[in-house]
């Protein structure tokens, strides 16, 4: 099918959806067969730059804290530092309900604090 036939059908939702619903599987299956389908591709990435956040804060903070650990009370500001993964993890909440909530609406806005990171 081609770019024009898909406009005319309107935006594949299902597909879109898809790609929150299961967020490694979905935009992996999107990105690897419905190349054609720009507005499942797009949300697809959206998806991808959610689970990216959800893989990065930790790593960073486990990273940071190993390294501050070393010093006097590094444990302390390291624990003191997990509230900004938590806040992430909240901020990607919000990510996940406002793309879904775009998928559904056909809407081709980017997701809060997140959306701008993989740009299609």
């Amino acid at each position: 099918m081609t770019e024009s036939e898909l406009q005319r059908r309107g935006p594949n939702i299902d597909a879109a959806l898809l790609a929150y619903l299961l967020p490694v599987i979905g935009p992996a299956y999107i990105l690897a067969l419905r190349k054609e389908d720009s507005f499942s591709r797009y949300h697809a990435m959206q998806s991808l730059s959610i689970v990216a956040a959800l893989i990065l804060a930790p790593a960073v903070w486990i990273v940071f804290s190993w390294l501050i650990s070393l010093l006097p009370f590094g444990g302390v500001v390291a624990a003191y530092i997990f509230a900004l993964v938590v806040a992430v993890y909240l901020a990607v909440v919000v990510a996940w309900v406002v793309g879904i909530v775009n998928a559904l609406r056909a809407r081709r806005s980017p997701v809060p604090f997140f959306g701008r990171i993989l740009r299609v």
